[in-house]
Parts: structure tokens; C-alpha cells; sequence
């Protein structure tokens, strides 16, 4: 069986792709913050070995694992987005990260970005556009793509990058706006966004950690890949189709935003046709379960 380290393995995307990949006979070393409330979702498993380690101290990691791994997929960062200090910590223990996986030896690293790394834009965003963040979040973890990625030649690790984008399911924050909108439906009360103009997709959390998996199996060393349904249309439609599967009797209040929506179109075009991976879970569904 082949060995996968996960760091942020108690987190949202963490814990969906720690099941999946025990669903898929991984061994599965998990990272999580020490004395987390999180960690209570890895329930036990035979295939699954959670280390409780900071990741300020993730240099330690080679006195806790003495075997080399197969894969290593880095998810763990602050979420303070415009917090220089905690980005410029969460560079740090990524390279820390990288270090440690040289110390064990690892033959893959996939590092997981974020659509933050483009900033605002309009145009299709293919891999190929330049990334030109806005918030310390994207500058930091486009740093941790260039920086990671020379380390780890330098190592004789392959290295790959996935740039997540919407994502919900199992787990997600209470604060997007998918939660907010299903909590309040789903209490017979009324929400209220903003007209919902803007171009958006969302992936379900299933299929971001089959994507991740895929990126680890057959994602080409060097690259960087993005990670979304490739279903893009006005964030409305979503909006909609979700209030229709769970209060179909209520409204949602549609109004407007002071400052012009910004979109989102992710191309999916590269990993379907590096990996063969397509989303499976329609929003319809995924909001269902």
C-alpha cells in the first residue's frame, strides 16, 4: 500500500480527502494542530496514523515518521488572509514542510493553492495567466509555489500545484455563503445576498479530493493545476437551484452590491486531459447530501 503525509488533515478539504483516500487503501499519515476540536473528525481507522505536530515545529516531523512516503499534500495554512504576519508564518512552515519531506524522503509533493493566486480578473483563468494577488493570502501562496517548487527539484522530489477554488461539502466553513444560505433557508427564514450577477463555480468537496488524488497518481512534475467543476454560470443559478432542493417555498432577497461583482471562471481543461479526472457530483446532489 502507498503512503500519503497530509498536513491540515482535521480541516475542511483535509478531512474529505483523508476520507478519500482511505476510502481508496492509502496508508494516510495525518498533520494536525495539537488539541484541536477538529481532530475528533478523524474517527479510527487501521490504514490511519494522526501525529499531532504544529506546524511551527513541523521540522520535528522526521522523529515522528522514519519511513520514506510515497505523497505528501500540503493543506495546512492560516486562515487570517490579510494577516502579513501569519501568511509570512505559514511561507515559513511550508518550507519547513518541504525540508522535512527531503529528511524522509518522499517521492511527491503536491501543494495546494488557491484561485487568490490570480487576484481579480474577468479573463478565463488558465493556468498560463500571471498571477497578480490582491491580499497577502494569494501573495503568500504564490511565494510557496515558486519556493517549494525550486526546493524540491533541488531535493529530487517531484512537485505538483493544485489551485482550489469554491468548494463545499462535508465540513465547510459556517461563514461561506452556501452554509449561510442553507442554514437560513433550512430555519424558515428569509436570506439576503447580493443579486448574484457574478460568473462562479463550485465543486464538492467528494470530487476536490478525487482531484487532489488524481494530481498526486498522474499529474505532470512541475505543473500547476486548477481545481473546480468546470461548470461556470452566474452565482444566482446556484443560489436558486440550491433554494429550490431545500426550502422550495421561500425566497432568497436579491439585492445590490455596492462595488461591481467579480467573477470566477476556472478552465479545468489541463487536469481533465492530464489525469482523466472530472468532477461527478452536480451541485444539485452535492447540496442534497
Amino acid at each position: 500500500m502507498e503512503r500519503v503525509i497530509v498536513t491540515g488533515a482535521a480541516g475542511f478539504l483535509g478531512w474529505n480527502l483523508v476520507d478519500f483516500l482511505l476510502a481508496h487503501d492509502f496508508l494516510v499519515d495525518a498533520i494536525v494542530r495539537p488539541n484541536s476540536p477538529s481532530n475528533a473528525r478523524l474517527a479510527e481507522h487501521p490504514h490511519l496514523r494522526v501525529i499531532p505536530l504544529a506546524m511551527e515545529e513541523i521540522s520535528r516531523l522526521p522523529e515522528q515518521i522514519a519511513a520514506p512516503c510515497d505523497y505528501a499534500v500540503h493543506l495546512a495554512w492560516d486562515s487570517r488572509r490579510t494577516d502579513f504576519a501569519a501568511q509570512r508564518a505559514s511561507l515559513s512552515s511550508t518550507l519547513d514542510f518541504v525540508e522535512a519531506l527531503g529528511v524522509i524522503g518522499c517521492r511527491r509533493f503536491l501543494g495546494i493553492g488557491s484561485q487568490a493566486e490570480y487576484g481579480v480578473t474577468n479573463e478565463i483563468m488558465e493556468e498560463i495567466l500571471l498571477p497578480q494577488p490582491v491580499t497577502p493570502y494569494g501573495a503568500a501562496k504564490v511565494a510557496a509555489l515558486h519556493l517549494t517548487r525550486l526546493r524540491a527539484q533541488q531535493l529530487g522530489i517531484d512537485w505538483v500545484w493544485g489551485r482550489v477554488f469554491s468548494v463545499y461539502g462535508d465540513y465547510e466553513s459556517e461563514t461561506t455563503l452556501l452554509s449561510y444560505l442553507a442554514r437560513t433557508l433550512r430555519s424558515g427564514q428569509i436570506p439576503q445576498m447580493t443579486a448574484g450577477t457574478q460568473l462562479w463555480d463550485y465543486l464538492h468537496a467528494e470530487d476536490a479530493a478525487a482531484a487532489m488524488t488524481a494530481l498526486l497518481l498522474r499529474g505532470r512534475a512541475g505543473e500547476v493545476y486548477n481545481i473546480a467543476h468546470g461548470d461556470v454560470r452566474p452565482l444566482r443559478s446556484f443560489t436558486e437551484e440550491l433554494r429550490t432542493a431545500l426550502a422550495p417555498d421561500l425566497q432568497i432577497a436579491y439585492g445590490m452590491s455596492e462595488r461591481p461583482p467579480t467573477s470566477m471562471r476556472p478552465s479545468v481543461e489541463k487536469i481533465q486531459a492530464d489525469t482523466g479526472w472530472r468532477a461527478k457530483v452536480s451541485f444539485v446532489e452535492g447540496v442534497k447530501r
